[in-house]
């Protein structure tokens, strides 16, 4: 299982890092509604819509949707973002409170309606931030880079913390792996790499103190977002989201704490770093 990670993950990697530092805003925008598509459909497999056909036609309409706010109703983006980090944060008291229902497949209309306040905001946080330009054709790029691998750091962070002091679990109703401690040492660790970066990115002292504030805020919501497809799959009754990457499982099980941290990291970076970003 180990060694088909690796050969999926290597790939897909190398792949990331050249659409995001070699391609246009444009096609890296067409590249994140693919990943849109694969998730909407996959989200509808956890929300209970049997129908293939049906799936299809609702990951549709959501790619359909991203892509007439970025095309028609980009005044509007803002709001979007906002509402989805007020919806992320939200759900963090939720999730800390609640039990996961039993297993049923009953239609869930709720989570057909959240999918098209989390996948676009993800997607358009994406596109604003690959945009951003200070003066550097690379800005943008690297700024995305930075933040997506935030969430990365964070994973590694909690994983080898988790193993070695991990005693306190975090969720154990939604994710029985995850603790207090592992949580802890993401933090620790993001906030290193975030100084690293703001030495990089050339701030001053105060921005790079916001920025690590960013980081801690990002990385705790980022939890929030892969304990929330946790809940998801438990309540649908299944291991994985889908099967599209070989030993990882579906693009879900791969972008969960993605879609919390975009939109988190754009808004919380465009109040606190430069106002000239959404």
């Amino acid at each position: 299982m180990l060694y088909q990670r690796i050969l999926t993950a290597i790939p897909l990697a190398a792949f990331v890092f050249w659409i995001i530092f070699f391609q246009p805003t444009s096609v890296f925008f067409y590249f994140a509604l693919f990943i849109v598509l694969i998730s909407a459909y996959e989200w509808a497999k956890l929300s209970a819509v049997k129908n293939i056909y049906i799936r299809s036609g609702y990951a549709i309409l959501i790619t359909a949707f991203t892509w007439s706010m970025q095309e028609f109703a980009a005044d509007y983006i803002p709001w979007s973002i906002f509402i989805a980090v007020m919806w992320w944060f939200s759900i963090t008291f939720y999730l800390k409170f609640s039990q996961p229902k039993a297993a049923n497949s009953d239609l869930k209309l709720d989570k057909l309606f959240v999918a098209f306040i989390v996948l676009p905001a993800a997607a358009l946080a994406m596109q604003k931030i690959h945009s951003f330009q200070l003066g550097l054709d690379w800005q943008g790029p690297a700024l995305l880079f930075y933040a997506l691998s935030l969430v990365w750091v964070a994973d590694i962070g909690a994983y080898f913390s988790g193993k070695k002091f991990g005693k306190n679990k975090l969720a154990p109703h939604i994710s029985p792996g995850k603790t207090k401690e592992g949580l802890l040492g993401a933090v620790i660790t993001t906030s290193l790499y975030t100084l690293l970066a703001s030495f990089y990115f050339e701030l001053d002292r105060d921005k790079a103190i916001m920025l690590v504030m960013l980081s801690v805020i990002v990385t705790f919501i980022s939890v929030t977002g892969d304990l929330y497809i946790s809940f998801l799959k438990r309540e649908a009754g299944l291991k994985d989201s889908g099967n599209i990457l070989p030993g990882h499982g579906g693009m879900l099980d791969r972008i969960d704490s993605v879609l919390a941290a975009m939109p988190v990291f754009l808004l919380g970076f465009n109040w606190w770093i430069y106002s000239s970003i959404l």
